[in-house]
């Protein structure tokens, strides 16, 4: 049965051991604002990031319900060193860097981008990461850039850097994509529905509805598998 967003913020604030005031002081917000939320007179909130880390659950989760096989965040003990790093630092063995677009709009579906968008910014991933979401080791077909809008929040905030796996087009339902609809690229959530349509879905329902549209009018730029939001 699936739970709301209430329920899920009840369910989590009790299993942490947190007051509502305890929380609100943790993200920034006052106990009126988290009883707002999980009375259900407030249905989501532009804190849902924060409200998540500081739970110690999965955003998306949080958020729709959907994806909560991440696990919690894990005790402090079994963290890894952290290690400073510029453009200048040799790659490790298990990196690889990939190209970071300073838009969408310049993101093609073979996985190539406009030159006039790209000025030598690179960001670095684990070829282990790669090799874990499909994606190939060295690199090569996977685009981050940033998200605009605020058609995905709270999941995925205005600003937020996202990366895309060109070679991955294939549609699973509820998973995420950056597509091109009619000459507008977005990042948006799809399901498949009967007589080859494609349902278009954002995270923001109240100012977003749902588009159901024929499958051919929509080309699948890639599949995101990461992205980061700065809390």
């Amino acid at each position: 049965m699936k739970t709301t967003f209430a329920e899920r913020l009840r369910e989590s604030r009790k299993n942490k051991g947190l007051s509502q005031k305890a929380l609100g002081e943790m993200v920034g917000v006052s106990q009126a604002a988290i009883q707002k939320l999980e009375k259900g007179i407030a249905i989501s909130s532009s804190y849902t990031s924060q409200i998540a880390a500081a739970l110690g659950v999965p955003s998306i989760w949080l958020a729709t319900g959907e994806d909560k096989g991440g696990e919690s965040i894990p005790d402090e003990s079994k963290w890894g060193k952290v290690s400073p790093w510029d453009s200048n630092t040799p790659l490790d063995d298990d990196e690889v860097e990939v190209h970071f677009l300073k838009d969408i709009e310049f993101a093609c579906g073979d996985g190539t981008y406009g030159s006039d968008d790209h000025n030598g910014f690179m960001l670095r991933f684990s070829k282990s990461t790669l090799r874990r979401v499909g994606a190939n080791t060295d690199g090569s077909g996977v685009l981050c850039f940033p998200a605009t809008g605020n058609s995905m929040e709270p999941v995925i905030p205005d600003g937020t850097t996202v990366a895309v796996d060109t070679n991955n087009k294939k549609v699973i339902d509820g998973k995420l994509y950056a597509i091109n609809h009619g000459g507008l690229k977005r990042i948006k959530q799809l399901y498949k529905m009967p007589n080859n349509q494609i349902s278009i879905r954002s995270f923001n329902k109240d100012e977003f509805m749902d588009q159901e549209v024929p499958s051919q009018e929509i080309e699948v730029i890639g599949r995101v598998f990461w992205y980061s939001v700065i809390l």
